[in-house]
């Protein structure tokens, strides 16, 4: 698996290329933890490069999960990553620029902690 970043006005951006396995799950982790380190909002995972994942590098997505991560670029492969993913409440997105969109309308707030899914927010 490789990886690079890029900060898109304040949403920062983990490329991921190749294959997320179980051999490469410790630089996967540490990836995500230099890009989180090197933005303020919220954490896409742009997983279009990606050309499969184990089960456990599934399992390293859901550990990264629940601090402001987005996913984009599954495109229609099947995963039960998404089953799980969505219990966490980690927005998942057709592809980047759907997600920087989205993210640049209405930006998590950086206080609260807490993840919503993806789509228009409802005023409680």
């Amino acid at each position: 698996m490789e990886w690079n970043f890029e900060d898109c006005n304040g949403t920062g951006v983990l490329h991921l290329y190749g294959h997320l396995g179980r051999r490469v799950t410790d630089r996967f982790t540490g990836a995500v933890d230099w890009a989180r380190a090197r933005t303020t909002g919220t954490l896409v995972l742009d997983m279009s490069g990606l050309m499969g994942w184990s089960p456990a590098g599934e399992a390293a997505i859901l550990a990264a999960a629940p601090a402001g991560l987005a996913l984009c670029g599954l495109r229609d492969r099947p995963t039960s990553l998404l089953a799980e993913i969505s219990l966490v409440g980690v927005r998942v997105f057709p592809d980047l620029d759907v997600a920087l969109t989205a993210l640049a309308q209405a930006p998590e707030p950086a206080d609260t902690g807490r993840l919503r899914p993806a789509g228009p927010s409802r005023a409680a």
